[in-house]
């Protein structure tokens, strides 16, 4: 088999904004928080996004339940970081921190009280009973940070706090935080015997195996050979065949 070098380019990038922001309570719900948005500049990326986490810092509400955050891209793309999360019943939080991570293990809690951690970006409904308020868009779309996938990062990122619901409220002590990964994918290819083998760094995580016989095709399917780590590299060993094969990396 021969050897290849292969690089990971791109950069591991975190942007804050370190300001209180106050989840407002009011009767005529849902109430604005402020500031409305809390915003971050990003500046200096030279790639596109290959993955998104989002930090939030200081979280203390008496009932997280109304809580609901949309965050907004620079070209408008956007997702619901969490709505109606945690215990429907009023289960107070005092001062949490939570990182929402594509990757995390598990959602967010619905029926138990929010505490620090990584989980998933998570909405209890798939729909707002209401109408998002402006700036921000109506009906903010999802619950996943791979809507930003393959954007450019640089300008402005916007926050968007609400409380839905009357009488509690809470803040936000530390602000927010984007962590931007713009590492690239490079899939190298070489011979072993009657085993083609493909690699690509480690540090490019979330990428799919997927082959197919005519790039003519949009057939594209899964490779049934689950990567292992050999020197930084995932590493798939696959069976060759008599047909021409092509490969390529799926997010």
């Amino acid at each position: 088999m021969s050897g290849m070098d292969i690089a990971a380019v791109g950069q591991v990038t975190t942007f804050s904004n370190t300001n209180l922001i106050t989840i407002n309570d009011s009767v005529n719900t849902p109430t604005i928080a402020t500031p409305y948005p809390s915003s971050i500049q990003v500046t200096g990326m030279t790639n596109r996004i290959s993955k998104l986490t989002v930090q939030l810092f200081g979280i203390t509400h008496s009932f997280p339940d109304d809580i609901d955050i949309v965050l907004v891209g620079p070209q408008g793309q956007n997702t619901v970081l969490m709505a109606n999360v945690g215990s429907e019943t009023k289960t107070p939080v005092t001062n949490i921190d939570l990182t929402l991570d594509d990757e995390a293990a598990s959602n967010l809690p619905l029926d138990s009280a929010l505490v620090s951690g990584t989980f998933k970006p998570t909405r209890r409904l798939s729909s707002f009973t209401f109408t998002y308020p402006a700036p921000a868009p109506a009906s903010p779309n999802g619950a996943s940070l791979s809507n930003f996938t393959g954007i450019d990062p640089n300008g402005t990122w916007n926050l968007y706090v609400i409380d839905d619901a009357s009488p509690d409220s809470g803040i936000i002590s530390g602000g927010w935080s984007l962590t931007i990964d713009t590492t690239l994918a490079t899939l190298a290819i070489s011979r072993s015997g009657t085993n083609v083998v493909l690699s690509w760094t480690n540090a490019a995580v979330g990428y799919t195996l997927q082959s197919t016989s005519a790039l003519n095709s949009n057939a594209w399917s899964n490779v049934g050979v689950a990567p292992v780590i050999v020197n930084n590299l995932f590493t798939v060993t696959n069976v060759t065949t008599n047909l021409a094969t092509f490969y390529r990396l799926a997010k």
